[in-house]
């Protein structure tokens, strides 16, 4: 939750606080079987990052694989954190679920870290997080997967 914070107001809202804590919850329950990969990143035995990734309807109706709660603590943005995170998940995807479209949404302030690593906007929804938070739906062109 810690570096969840750190990343609110610019990269999530207020609101969605309780709705990440929710699913650190339900990650953490055994018992339910729809859990999505979810991995932490440690520097010095610090928690410094964490996201995952998990199955859902693709933009086009095809079952796809999204990102899941991706994000750097905000002390260590800029030093290529996110990029690792980025390309452990690119690499642990297709071992989990092969041949399935990448697809992903987030605002307007972090699409271009991912047009960077082959993902193209397919649709802009204005004010869908939040006022001023828009929301970009994103697919990663399949010239770009290793």
């Amino acid at each position: 939750m810690e570096i969840f914070k750190t990343n609110v107001p610019k990269y999530f809202t207020l609101e969605e606080v309780n709705e990440y804590d929710r699913f650190l919850a339900k990650l953490g329950d055994l018992e339910v079987v729809d859990n999505p990969a979810y991995y932490v990143m440690e520097l010095d035995n610090k928690l410094i990052g964490c996201g995952g990734f998990g199955e859902k309807e693709g933009i086009d109706g095809v079952p796809s694989i999204t990102f899941v709660w991706g994000m750097v603590d905000h002390a260590y943005h800029k030093k290529g954190f996110g990029e690792q995170l980025l390309q452990f998940r690119l690499t642990e995807i297709p071992l989990h679920f092969p041949n399935r479209k990448v697809i992903l949404d987030t605002t307007q302030f972090s699409y271009t870290f991912f047009e960077k690593y082959g993902f193209k906007t397919v649709k802009i929804t204005e004010n869908s997080y939040g006022e001023g938070m828009h929301r970009y739906d994103m697919i990663l062109e399949e010239s770009s997967k290793g």
